[in-house]
């Protein structure tokens, strides 16, 4: 079975590994300066993604399809919310304010 074999795995850590690369380089694009906790934000958006949709797969793999579908559902949700607060705090730029000369 694909789905018990390393090769599964295997597949699925190079799609990671492009999905970290991919966003890096989005990042850099859109000028955000990325330090270690908006890393572990970005990472826990991730695994919450993931994990809503390897759950519908495993509970329709269960024939419990309707609890896959509410499960992926409420997932969805919770990374849309927390995903449009992701954005909004990662393309944040500070204000610089003009202050006066002291010399003037």
């Amino acid at each position: 079975m694909f789905f018990n074999s390393g090769l599964f795995w295997f597949f699925m850590g190079m799609i990671t590994i492009l999905v970290g690369v991919g966003f890096k380089a989005f990042a850099d694009d859109r000028g955000w300066v990325l330090n270690g906790w908006k890393w572990l934000l970005s990472i826990l958006w991730y695994i919450i993604f993931s994990l809503s949709i390897f759950s519908y797969g495993t509970l329709a793999g269960e024939m419990e399809a309707r609890a896959g579908i509410k499960m992926l559902l409420l997932g969805l949700f919770v990374c849309i919310i927390y995903g449009v607060g992701l954005w909004r705090m990662l393309s944040h730029q500070p204000r610089i304010e003009n202050t006066p000369d002291k010399n003037i």
